[in-house]
């Protein structure tokens, strides 16, 4: 088949990585399938997700994977007694009226994309699959097989030079040929799993909701839109009749993608990089992309386990299209593999703090926007968002509790093996052992008889490690009064010390109400994220009864102003809330939500006898 960006003659190539990797088994989602070949080449190995934007590219893969060898047609068969091939290849066309093919692609309408005589046979074949589909003769995926094989035939007969941007001028030899209708070329091999899925989507909208082993990838690489290069297949694919324009014929309303544009491709990259959730990546790309190579590879290190990506180069002729004189700069076409581990650590900050979502950081990930210059945690707790949001920017820390800010800076910025010295220190000092009632009561003793302004955060953050369920917890007086528990500085504590640290690089770190955060020192790109006290709920920190500690509904008030005042400067944000708690509503909440539109999306349901419901929302 002659299509832009075929991958064919990759495949040796493909299975030599994935050999080197010894990955086997699993899911394998070739997610810009284009023609299928990859997916079809892998489908004795692995359980297979297919993706494209464009229909008639996801009628192709889904056809080859869903079949070992061409399909049998029973029902068809036994019907009419023949193959669908024979069917059709023998029809009599003769007293068949023109449909859109014929009066749009055809001398008919004045464009010489098909000789007439074919174009009839086209719009005959497509509209009696419908028919037959709907007279259960043909099911699903044998409609889509023989919809594919049309496609693949279509290609044979066309009168031009491989894409359809332009027609020839007079008939070219192939496009004289009468149209046979012949079965699309697939793989004949065992299929490992019958759980093989074929999506017509946006890529980077459907990562957020698929998840496997490899990734394979393969981007459009130049100014080429496919929409437009293919754009009579998919029409044929999509049986609709649409408006279209120009010599050529185009469809007015085209899936563009963003891949094919300078400006939006590393965006539309970044966003696909960090949603992915397969463990294995696999990219073909070209020096001659819209992203210099060395760039890509830079922003694929943001994702990638311990920055670690691998580059093999493989030299290939350039295909010639109408768009060659703006590949490349005159260089010679070099296409590359590149494979990654994707990188899914967690990165659980050592302060345990009630309402911590390092638990549902994956949902928040699948909420961001697709570029972030900077991520600002506006109400940052222990950091476990800003510190876990990967990406091309920076990451910074507000938090009003002053006790809190003090263990997270120190905690963040501090050497761990310092830091760990001085704990084990301290835990010498007063015999700490879990459960120990009497020693720990003298360092909290000991913390409490310290001015406020003088106190040791280290000494606090060993405090909250040995007290109970971890809290943090003062009286109206200062005074941090939680009883002992039943835990210490373990090694699962010592190992988060070590480990601490954010995805991106830190930006900075303020003490303060994030009323007090100028939205202006940002720009445009930035991501403001709050994960505010929730006014139905009640914890050790906002009860009201404890130093610096009360959020109310003038609280409330005041957040969600702040809020519509980034969006009326057209800034982005993100707040983690809980709409429902032990039978509470926040109305507050669900109001503001509903009067301004706002984007709201479920990430937590739990409770039979108390139901609580977390909620994402967003304005972008």
């Amino acid at each position: 088949m002659r299509y832009l960006g075929n991958k064919t003659r990759l495949l040796g190539h493909i299975n030599q990585l994935i050999e080197d990797k010894n990955i086997s088994g699993g899911v394998f989602a070739d997610l810009f399938t284009g023609t299928g070949s990859v997916a079809d080449h892998f489908k004795d190995r692995f359980e297979i997700i297919t993706n494209d934007l464009l229909r008639y590219a996801s009628l192709f893969s889904e056809a080859k994977v869903s079949f070992s060898e061409v399909p049998k047609f029973p029902r068809f068969k036994k019907h009419f007694k023949v193959t669908p091939f024979e069917y059709w290849n023998t029809y009599d066309y003769s007293n068949e009226t023109a449909g859109f093919i014929t009066l749009n692609f055809s001398p008919r309408g004045d464009r010489k994309f098909f000789q007439e005589k074919n174009a009839i046979k086209i719009d005959t074949i497509r509209r009696q699959l419908d028919e037959f589909r709907e007279a259960n003769l043909l099911s699903e995926k044998e409609w889509a097989y023989l919809l594919a094989s049309l496609l693949e035939s279509v290609m044979g007969v066309s009168n031009t030079s491989g894409t359809y941007e332009a027609f020839f001028k007079d008939w070219e030899a192939r496009s004289n040929k009468d149209l046979l209708l012949e079965p699309l070329s697939i793989e004949n091999l065992p299929l490992f799993s019958k759980r093989n899925v074929t999506y017509n989507n946006d890529s980077n909208e459907l990562v957020r909701h698929i998840e496997g082993d490899v990734a394979y990838i393969d981007t459009p690489y130049t100014v080429t839109q496919y929409a437009s290069a293919y754009h009579v297949l998919e029409t044929i694919a999509l049986n609709d009749s649409p408006e279209i324009a120009g010599k050529t014929g185009r469809r007015v309303e085209r899936k563009m993608s963003d891949y094919n544009k300078r400006n939006a491709a590393k965006v539309a990259f970044e966003d696909l990089l960090r949603q992915l959730k397969f463990t294995h990546v696999i990219i073909s790309y070209s020096n001659q992309s819209l992203i210099p190579l060395d760039e890509f590879v830079e922003l694929i290190q943001k994702f990638a386990i311990d920055g670690d990506v691998e580059v093999r180069a493989i030299d290939f002729r350039e295909y010639k299209n109408l768009n060659a004189s703006q590949k490349g700069d005159g260089k010679k076409l070099q296409e590359v593999l590149i494979y990654f581990k994707k990188d899914f650590e967690i990165v659980k900050s050592p302060l345990n703090y009630a309402g911590s979502k390092d638990l549902i950081m994956d949902k928040i990930t699948a909420a961001l926007p697709a570029h972030i210059s900077n991520f600002v945690d506006m109400t940052g707790g222990a950091f476990n968002v800003g510190g876990n949001v990967a990406g091309t920017g920076r990451t910074f820390y507000n938090e009003k509790n002053p006790v809190v800010f003090e263990m997270v800076q120190r905690l963040l910025l501090d050497e761990p093996e310092s830091l760990i010295v001085q704990m084990q220190a301290i835990v010498e000092d007063y015999g700490l052992t879990k459960a120990d009632k009497d020693a720990y009561l003298r360092l909290r003793n000991h913390y409490n008889s310290v001015d406020i302004d003088q106190r040791d955060p280290i000494e606090l953050f060993v405090l909250t490690l040995y007290s109970f369920q971890h809290m943090i917890r003062f009286n109206k007086n200062g005074g941090f009064n939680v009883p002992v528990g039943n835990s210490g500085l373990t090694d699962d504590v010592i190992d988060r010390l070590i480990n601490y640290r954010t995805k991106i690089p830190l930006g900075g770190m303020t003490l303060g109400s994030f009323t007090d955060v100028d939205m202006n020192q940002f720009d445009e790109d930035t991501l403001f994220y709050f994960d505010p006290p929730y006014i139905i709920t009640s914890a050790a920190y906002n009860d009201g009864k404890r130093l610096e500690a009360e959020w109310t509904e003038r609280d409330e008030y005041e957040l969600l102003n702040y809020l519509e005042r980034l969006d009326n400067a057209g800034r982005k944000f993100l707040l983690s809330n809980t709409v429902i708690h032990k039978g509470q509503r926040n109305e507050i909440l669900l109001d503001w939500v509903e009067r301004n539109g706002y984007d709201m999306q479920e990430v937590g349901r739990g409770g039979r006898r108390y139901p609580r419901l977390e909620v994402l929302i967003k304005n972008y």
